[in-house]
This record gives structure tokens, sequence and C-alpha cells, in this order.
């Protein structure tokens, strides 16, 4: 299940929270310290990152070649 990480702007609080994607931006989320529901955003994160494991791999499979 995909995680999404959020920020409460009442207590400044950063958390994560594991949802399905069909609940992102239905799904209240509620802050874990505060327990505001109001005051959380969902903040936009940076997937596009190769492994250095994949990576790697790939390396030594074509490496022989």
């Amino acid at each position: 299940m995909p995680s999404y990480d959020h920020s409460c702007t009442k207590c400044k609080k950063d958390f994560v929270v594991e949802m399905k994607i069909s609940e992102v931006g239905v799904k209240k989320i509620k802050c874990p310290k505060c327990n505001s529901t109001k005051n959380v955003e969902r903040n936009v994160t940076n997937t596009s990152y190769k492994a250095e494991s994949v990576d790697r791999y790939n390396y030594s499979k074509n490496s022989g070649d």
C-alpha cells in the first residue's frame, strides 16, 4: 500500500499515512499529535529516483557483454 507524507500546519508535525490510491483526496486524515483534521496537508514527494541496488544489478548483468 502506498505511503503519503503529510504535515500539520497547526502543530508542525510531519507524519506518514498508508492508504489506497482510491482513498487519496477522499479519506480524512487526522494529525497523530494534535488530532486536527482541518490543518493537515499532503506533501509532494519525489519518487523519480533509481535505487542503487537496481543500478548495480543492471550494471553487473550488462558488464559481461
